[in-house]
This record gives C-alpha cells, structure tokens and sequence, in this order.
C-alpha cells in the first residue's frame, strides 16, 4: 500500500472525527443522542462524546472506503469529498505552522 495513500487516510480519519465530536454542525445531533431515552441512542452520544471511541469506528468506515476505491466502486462524488477533507485537514496544519512562526517572529522583534 503506498505511504502517501495510508498518510491521506490518517488525514481523513482524524478530520472526520473532529467534525463529528467537536464541530458546531454535530451538536444538535451529539445533544440529542446524548439525551435520548432509548439505550441504543445514548449508546451511540457516548461514542460521539469520546473522539478515541469515534476515531474507532470512523477508521473502520474509511478502510472500507478504501476498498470500494480500490475495487473502483466508490462513487466519483464520495472521492472528491474524501480528497477535499483531505486538503482541508492539511490547510489546517500548514495554517498552524505559519501562525506559530510568525508569531516567534514578531516575538522576537519585540512587538
């Protein structure tokens, strides 16, 4: 399996679990799972509460993925949305690196 690939599904797995456990989008969705008289609903907030426990089964949706594109069966649109969390994940960090220099920077200059 080629390095960059299973580098891009690390990437994948960790975007999607950040949107799912801390992202505004989810919280209706978390709160109402979370406060739901049903058994299998609370079961599945706890998870959405935990980002190891989302992680987990996250990871297994992605490797299935990966083998629906393997196969070339995953369909085209899924990829690009794939691809694109991919980007933004690695627009996020390279957006870190910068501010964490540039702040040392300007540190330095004594501002």
């Amino acid at each position: 399996m080629n390095f960059l690939f299973i580098i891009a599904m690390v990437l994948l797995i960790e975007s999607i679990t950040n949107i799912l456990v801390k992202s505004e989008l989810f919280l209706p969705v978390r709160k109402v799972l979370f406060e739901s008289r049903y058994k299998i609903f609370k079961f599945l907030g706890r998870i959405l509460d935990c980002p190891y426990c989302t992680s987990v089964w996250v990871s297994l949706f992605c490797v299935a993925m990966g083998y629906l594109y393997f196969i070339n069966f995953l369909p085209q649109i899924m990829a690009f949305f794939f691809v694109g969390l991919i980007l933004h994940r690695l627009s996020n960090i390279l957006h870190h690196v910068i501010d964490r220099i540039d702040s040392h920077f300007k540190g330095g200059q004594g501002n």
